[in-house]
């Protein structure tokens, strides 16, 4: 999960750096939030598929 966040925060902060144009410290704000927030959705849909796998079995 760590090195999934860690892609995605690095995706995120190139792309906010250089198509939006924010200065560094702004875009690694930004690349925070959207890194996080898909992190935790496929955290939380891994954990269901889990569960359902488990009550199946």
């Amino acid at each position: 999960m760590l090195a999934a966040y860690a892609v995605g925060f690095v995706l995120f902060l190139c792309l906010r750096h250089w198509q939006a144009g924010l200065p560094w410290p702004e875009a690694a704000q930004d690349a925070a939030i959207f890194a996080f927030v898909p992190t935790i959705g496929g955290l939380v849909f891994r954990r269901a598929l889990a569960t359902g796998e488990k009550r199946q079995g």
